[in-house]
């Protein structure tokens, strides 16, 4: 199976916007060792609050990986594939994207860095727009199997109290 597939959307914007949130993960990691200062301000709570912003966002990231399993690619796959509603699908419809946008808005407290909250929205406008893009191909592969998954799960996460994230 390629781990590189066909760009859901235009490829300048798919491209800039995947490495643009790998280079905010970089700036986090080396602004947490303190290789680098890009801290604006420091505030404890909010450290802390990325923190557990950041472990959960890469928990969503490794748990759909896991649960993707050969499924796994960066685009739409080139090749035949399953469509996984297991693990954390059952609950999400994108758990990847909420994983990658929660380690954003992890770096994005933690360093309050003007540079990286205008990167971060970037990368989320970005990936929503690739995610609208996957559920308009997952439903021209799959048809009514993906519209019924769809109607019954949310598109990012549902909490208790019905709203939608």
């Amino acid at each position: 199976m390629k781990i590189i597939g066909k760009e859901t959307i235009h490829p300048f914007l798919f491209y800039s916007g995947k490495t643009a949130g790998y280079i905010i993960w970089i700036l986090y990691v080396t602004a947490f060792f303190e290789l680098i200062n890009i801290k604006m301000i420091s505030f404890v709570c909010l450290d802390y609050i990325s923190y557990c912003t950041m472990i959960l966002g890469l928990f969503f990231i490794i748990l759909s990986l896991i649960n993707l399993g050969k499924s796994t690619s960066l685009g739409l796959p080139d090749e035949k594939t399953v469509f996984i509603k297991k693990g954390l699908y059952r609950f999400s419809r994108n758990p990847m994207y909420v994983g990658m946008y929660a380690t954003i808005i992890a770096a994005a407290l933690y360093t309050l860095n003007p540079v990286v909250i205008v990167m971060g929205a970037f990368v989320i406008a970005v990936h929503h727009s690739i995610v609208l893009a996957e559920e308009n191909h997952l439903q021209k592969v799959f048809g009514q199997e993906y519209v019924k998954y769809r109607n019954g799960v949310r598109r990012y996460v549902k909490v208790r109290n019905g709203q939608t994230y």
